[in-house]
C-alpha cells in the first residue's frame, strides 16, 4: 500500500464540491424569486397611488372597439367613464369622458327608431374621438390597445 492519499482525497472532495454549486445555485434561485416577488410588490403599490383617468386608459381599449362597430357591456363603460370622470389631468377627463359618452351613444343609436343619419353622425364622432383618446393617454405614458 501506499501512503499516498492524494488520489483518495480528490475523490472525496468532488461530492463536497458538487454541494457547494448546489447550495450556490440555490441560494441564487431564492434571491432571484426573492427580487421579481419585491419588483412585482412595488409596481403593484405603485398603482394604487395612480390618477383615475391614467387607470381608465389601461381598460380604455374598448372606445376603439366599439369604433369598430363592437358591442361592449354597459357595466364595462360605466366603470371607466366614472375613472375618467374623477381623474386629475383635464386632458383625460375631457378626452376620457367625450370618448366613453360617444359609445354610450352610438351603443343606443342601435335603435331602429333613430334617423340613419344620427346613428351615422353619432359614429363619425366616436372615430373622431378615439385619436385623441389615444394621444392623452400616451401623455401620460399608456399605450391604448384595441
Amino acid at each position: 500500500m501506499t501512503d499516498d492519499h492524494s488520489v483518495a482525497d480528490s475523490v472525496v472532495e468532488v461530492p463536497g464540491r458538487r454541494g457547494r454549486w448546489v447550495g450556490v445555485l440555490v441560494v441564487f434561485l431564492v434571491l432571484l424569486v426573492l427580487g421579481g416577488g419585491a419588483v412585482t410588490y412595488w409596481q403593484i403599490v405603485d398603482r394604487k397611488d395612480e390618477d383615475p383617468g391614467v387607470t381608465a386608459c389601461r381598460s380604455a381599449g374598448f372606445v376603439v372597439r366599439a369604433a369598430q362597430g363592437e358591442i361592449v357591456p354597459d357595466d364595462e363603460v360605466r366603470r371607466v367613464g366614472e375613472l375618467f370622470q374623477r381623474s386629475a389631468h383635464e386632458d383625460l377627463k375631457s378626452a376620457g369622458v367625450f370618448a366613453v359618452g360617444m359609445v354610450q351613444r352610438v351603443q343606443r343609436a342601435q335603435d331602429p327608431r333613430d334617423a340613419p343619419e344620427t346613428t351615422k353622425l353619432r359614429q363619425f364622432e366616436l372615430a373622431a374621438a378615439v385619436p385623441r383618446l389615444i394621444a392623452a393617454c400616451e401623455n401620460h405614458q399608456v399605450t391604448v390597445k384595441g
